[in-house]
């Protein structure tokens, strides 16, 4: 298999954003999971001014070959003018695994 899993991590505003735009994702076939980990306080700076929030990290998981459009599809949803959306590759990923994976996958 060519085609390796990749993970994308993001966050969102609220649990129901999440679950939500999760839902669509795994509905649409760009991800195959949706790891939703626990709340998590944020602290950054936006337009000069220093935030501190609660936010809901997601990792989805996917196939290189499905990155990209999963990517552009969670950040049309995204309520954030700019979220995080980060994506790597798993280099080393169990076989079975993978296989899994890839099948979940929209061709």
């Amino acid at each position: 298999m060519t085609d390796k899993p990749a993970q994308i991590y993001t966050t969102f505003g609220s649990s129901a954003e999440a679950h939500q735009v999760a839902r669509t994702l795994l509905d649409e076939q760009l991800i195959a999971c949706a790891n939703h980990l626990a709340p998590a306080v944020s602290q950054y700076v936006w337009e000069g001014e220093f935030c501190e929030e609660r936010e809901y990290p997601v990792l989805l998981k996917t196939m290189e070959s499905a990155a990209k459009a999963a990517m552009a599809r969670l950040k049309a949803l995204h309520s954030y003018d700019t979220p995080a959306i980060l994506c790597w590759s798993a280099d080393d990923s169990d076989a079975d695994y993978a296989k899994w994976l890839a099948g979940q996958i929209a061709k």
